[in-house]
């Protein structure tokens, strides 16, 4: 379960990414390289539009990870990057900002950007961060190592629960999320595919996991962080105890979710609603990482502060003798700034329903005014019900 690592994604998961596409400077010609590529549609609920098959030339508008807008026809549609390749290999390579990403199979990181040079081999989930890409080369960096991988084994980090969700959306097939202990009956399988078929590894019997969704007999496990599907008659519910929906910290000790919970509840006297709408505006900036970097440097830690706020962050720490990289600082940094600088936040904060709905919009108001990313109103939205129908009936 340990070669796991999240997130592990099908192109049909993907299509979370679909609102997140970045303009490219300029758009360029490709060819499905595939027996028949599948096209959907870019609006909810991405019904599939139907199938090109291999050799049709498609423009290529933008990209974002491994889901491509593409149009034919003067139609446009959403298909997987891996899919195709450049029409023409004389294309010019295109500079990218720095921006981490993870692999999403089990892939080689070359010493030089031909196949026939030294390799590394990386696990399905791998942290890497992309310098460059050309066409479908990329050009990374792995432990403050540089080398080169095939980009359409790429993608952004993300959330589990939430793919599954939309997945959900495009074959209407029932799900139920949430979390639950559970363990193996027997000595079985996990697989990196929803479709419990290619990489897999093997667990024991009486391996303890937990289930964070199913759909059909197919179900979502976590252990350790890593992430994986399995058949659900291999699973039964563990006796580990676990605290009662509304009380108590539903995250794992020792974990970076628990101690922001508990600094949100026992330090800045918030709520759990209130600590879970901003554990989940935390999990859509960084996923509870400190060293998180984002916006090609200029954004960092677990609240992705930017420009002069993550000058601030560093100041703040220099002048308190604290290391800015890590979690207590950066939490000792967040009391700070929302007391003094955003004191309405915090106000609203301390003053939510202890419910799911205060959830939602503990959520929906720290990230309208204290995130303020780009496209703010549908990702308040986006993370206000994330904090409502996923953290807060977290167990």
């Amino acid at each position: 379960m340990n070669t796991l690592r999240k997130p592990l994604l099908l192109l049909i998961l993907l299509l979370a990414l679909a609102s997140a596409l970045s303009a490219q400077a300029e758009s360029f010609q490709a060819v499905v390289a595939v027996d028949s590529m599948k096209v959907y549609s870019q609006q909810a609920p991405y019904p599939c539009l139907g199938a090109l098959p291999r050799g049709t030339e498609v423009t290529v508008k933008a990209y974002n990870g491994s889901v491509a807008l593409i149009s034919l026809g003067g139609r446009t549609g959403l298909a997987q990057v891996g899919d195709m390749t450049r029409a023409s290999q004389s294309a010019p390579a295109e500079a990218t900002q720095s921006r981490p990403m993870q692999t999403t199979r089990k892939t080689r990181l070359y010493k030089k950007a031909k196949k026939s040079s030294k390799y590394t081999t990386l696990s399905a989930g791998t942290s890497v961060e992309v310098l460059a890409v050309n066409g479908q080369c990329a050009k990374v960096s792995y432990k403050g190592k540089v080398g080169y991988m095939d980009y359409s084994h790429l993608g952004e980090p993300g959330s589990a629960a939430e793919a599954i969700e939309t997945a959900a959306s495009v074959d209407n097939t029932p799900v139920q999320t949430g979390s639950a202990p559970v363990a193996a009956k027997a000595s079985t399988r996990v697989y990196a595919d929803a479709s419990l078929s290619g990489e897999s590894v093997s667990v024991s019997k009486g391996t303890k996991m937990t289930l964070l969704a199913i759909r059909g007999d197919v179900a979502m496990v976590e252990k350790n962080g890593a992430i994986g599907y399995m058949s659900l008659s291999d699973l039964e519910r563990s006796s580990a105890k676990t605290a009662s929906a509304g009380k108590g910290n539903p995250f794992a000790s020792g974990s970076a979710q628990s101690t922001i919970y508990t600094f949100l509840t026992s330090e800045m006297g918030y709520n759990r609603a209130a600590a879970m709408g901003v554990l989940a505006n935390i999990r859509y900036e960084s996923d509870y990482l400190p060293t998180c970097v984002g916006d090609g440097g200029t954004s960092y830690g677990i609240c992705q502060w930017h420009a002069s706020r993550k000058s601030s962050l560093i100041s703040y720490c220099n002048e308190n003798g604290l290391d800015y990289t890590t979690l207590e600082a950066q939490l000792k940094f967040f009391k700070y700034e929302i007391t003094t600088r955003y004191g309405g936040v915090h106000a609203f904060l301390k003053g939510v329903e202890n419910t799911a709905d205060g959830a939602y919009d503990a959520g929906y108001y720290f990230c309208f005014n204290f995130e303020a990313p780009a496209a703010r109103t549908s990702q308040s939205t986006k993370r206000a019900t994330y904090a409502k129908e996923t953290l807060w009936v977290k167990k």
